[in-house]
């Protein structure tokens, strides 16, 4: 990446899946090989997001239905969870996983 090398990127998104798409393409390989698709559904009553990873050693396969919020049905009730559990992160002393 060059000029992301050893520095911190904060990605913000707002349900459209840009965010996550920069967020992966910077954690991943690179956002010149990071391959997106958005598809809008309005049938659809979940926010859904896919992720696959293909590699030489495993190929992944995620998906996750966001159950939307009462208060913004634009944004899922996981969100302010997420939110908390990555300040949690950045101040705990003791960390489990990645």
């Amino acid at each position: 990446m060059g000029q992301l090398d050893g520095k911190i990127a904060w990605v913000t998104g707002a349900g459209s899946g840009i965010g996550e798409a920069a967020a992966l393409a910077l954690a991943g390989i690179g956002p010149e090989r990071t391959m997106v698709e958005i598809w809008g559904d309005p049938t659809v009553t979940r926010n859904t997001h896919t992720i696959r990873v293909e590699a030489a050693a495993a190929r992944l396969t995620m998906t996750i239905e966001n159950v939307p919020s009462e208060e913004n049905p634009r944004t899922g009730k996981i969100t302010p969870l997420s939110i908390l559990a990555c300040l949690r992160g950045l101040t705990s002393t003791l960390k489990v996983g990645t």
